[in-house]
C-alpha cells in the first residue's frame, strides 16, 4: 500500500512539497542498494514508458549524480520516433548520506533547468520489509509538483517489481 500527500504553497511562501510512502518487501540494505548501485537503478529508474539509459553516481556527501532516460513519460497518440528517442537527465548533489537509512540530494531535471528541488529518502524497517518515505520539496509550481508525483508513483511501482523478494 502506498500513500501520497501533496502540500500546497502556504501564504508564508513555504515551498510546495510531496511525500510518498510505500513498503517494499525487501531488506533495508537491498532497498538502499537500489538507490545507490547503477546496475540495480537501471531496473527501475525511468518513469512511465521511458527507458533507462545510464547512471553515474558518486554516493557520498558532496558527491554528484546523473541519471539519463529516454522517451516520454506517458505514451501519447501521435508520438513520433523523435519523441521516443528524446533523452532527459536528472542531476544533482548528495547533501546527506547515511547508508541504509537516508539519502538527501538536490534534483534538477533537464526539462526544467531553472528549477532545483530537494529529495529526501528515509528508510526504516517495518514488518514485512522496508518502509520508504520520500519527501520531494521546493518545487517552483504546483504543476511541477503534480508531475513529479506521477513520476514517483510510477518509479515506486517499478522499484517494488525490481527488488521485492
Amino acid at each position: 500500500m502506498a500513500t501520497l500527500e501533496l502540500e500546497r504553497k502556504k501564504d508564508d511562501g513555504t515551498a510546495l512539497k510531496l511525500e510518498f510512502t510505500r513498503v517494499i518487501r525487501a531488506s533495508r540494505a537491498r532497498v538502499y542498494e537500489a538507490w545507490t548501485r547503477p546496475e540495480i537503478l537501471q531496473k527501475w529508474h525511468a518513469p512511465g514508458d521511458m527507458n533507462f539509459v545510464s547512471a553515474t553516481l558518486d554516493v557520498r556527501e558532496g558527491g554528484t549524480y546523473e541519471v539519463l532516460s529516454q522517451g516520454m513519460m506517458c505514451a501519447k497518440e501521435g508520438m513520433t520516433d523523435e519523441d521516443r528517442k528524446r533523452q532527459v537527465a536528472v542531476r544533482g548533489q548528495y547533501l546527506r548520506v547515511i547508508p541504509n537509512e537516508l539519502l538527501q540530494f538536490t534534483w534538477n531535471g533537464s526539462w526544467a533547468p531553472t528549477e532545483t528541488s530537494m529529495v529526501t529518502v528515509f528508510l526504516r524497517d517495518v514488518e514485512g520489509g522496508t518502509e520508504i518515505r520520500l519527501r520531494h520539496e521546493q518545487f517552483a509550481t504546483e504543476s511541477s509538483r503534480d508531475g513529479h508525483a506521477m513520476g514517483w508513483e510510477s518509479l515506486f511501482g517499478k522499484l517494488a517489481a525490481a527488488i521485492e523478494a
